[in-house]
């Protein structure tokens, strides 16, 4: 059984530990990078190109969920995070971890009870735009609910097979890395859950066991592995849009300035506060006219009033 252990680190954003257990192992050891610069002296080195040039994390996560072409010649691949220093030969560890029936081995993770504290956990950190990870929460909640109250896995180290079954289950995993979070232990429960690899899932101190240590972290460039704070899409979109606005309002379709399209509207309003003004002067003036009748009005009566009194006071004394 060929075995091959490999890593995946693009855009430097970890340093690469070297693994003394290679020495004692049959297996290769391999690195995939697009550093030109990156030398070991218990990895093989090769050259790749990122898949997305202005997205590291996710050119990384695809070499680490699909592998590259030249790994097709092995028969089992452990894959192992940059940060991941192994303790054993992979020839022990895919010996405890692949049992004859299995596909893929992986193990629980260590610290979260369900997979929807690692979608809180990933908005809390920063670790990708909130927007697409609540979006991929609402899809969850309503084509695999299940899987957001089960606990997540961890994906620091991953033993597999080469075979058609692993090979579709994961491309569902790259498809869910690639339409929603970068952030594969957000997917790879539905992606396991999706297709016909057998899966063992191992309880394993995800820090430190026999087999492995973690994190070991040299070199680590923490803020390239945090979203933005403010999503540059729409920030980018917006200050387009203003663009095209201003190109808009240049010269209409009179060919008039944007500074004559201006004062023709302080024009309109000018002569529009006019006729308010003179409006609201007509209806002062009606409501004072309304006023002198309703005074003049009650005179008239009160002389009414008075002629009758008098009257009824002559007539009866006559």
């Amino acid at each position: 059984m060929r075995i091959c252990v490999y890593t995946a680190l693009i855009g430097q954003y970890d340093g690469l530990i070297e693994q003394s257990v290679a020495a004692q192992s049959t297996a290769d050891f391999i690195c995939f990078t697009d550093d030109p610069d990156l030398t070991s002296e218990t990895w093989e080195i090769r050259r790749v190109k990122r898949a997305f040039g202005q997205d590291p994390v996710r050119s990384a996560r695809l070499l680490k969920i699909l592998g590259d072409d030249s790994l097709d010649e092995y028969d089992v691949t452990l894959y192992i995070d940059a940060s991941v220093l192994l303790r054993r030969v992979p020839e022990q560890v895919v010996e405890d971890w692949l049992t004859d029936g299995d596909d893929i081995a992986l193990s629980t993770h260590g610290y979260r009870e369900q997979l929807l504290d690692e979608f809180d956990e990933v908005v809390r950190l920063q670790y990708d735009d909130r927007s697409r990870v609540y979006e991929q929460l609402v899809d969850y909640s309503l084509d695999c609910p299940e899987v957001l109250e089960s606990r997540p896995l961890w994906t620091g180290i991953l033993v597999r097979r080469r075979n058609p079954a692993v090979a579709a289950t994961m491309r569902v995993w790259a498809n869910h890395v690639l339409r929603y979070s970068r952030r594969d232990q957000l997917s790879v429960l539905a992606a396991l859950r999706s297709g016909d690899a057998s899966v063992r899932v191992l309880q394993v101190d995800n820090f430190d066991s026999p087999d492995h240590q973690w994190p070991v972290i040299p070199q680590r460039r923490v803020r390239q592995g945090k979203a933005p704070a403010l999503p540059t899409g729409p920030l980018l979109a917006e200050l387009r849009r203003a663009v095209r606005q201003v190109e808009e309002l240049t010269v209409d379709f009179n060919g008039r300035t944007a500074r004559d399209v201006i004062d023709s509207e302080r024009s309109e309003r000018a002569r529009a506060d006019g006729a308010q003004m003179r409006i609201e002067a007509v209806t002062r003036e009606l409501a004072m006219t309304a006023s002198e009748l309703k005074q003049t009005t009650g005179i008239l009566g009160a002389t009414r009033n008075l002629g009758r009194a008098i009257a009824r006071k002559f007539g009866s004394t006559s």
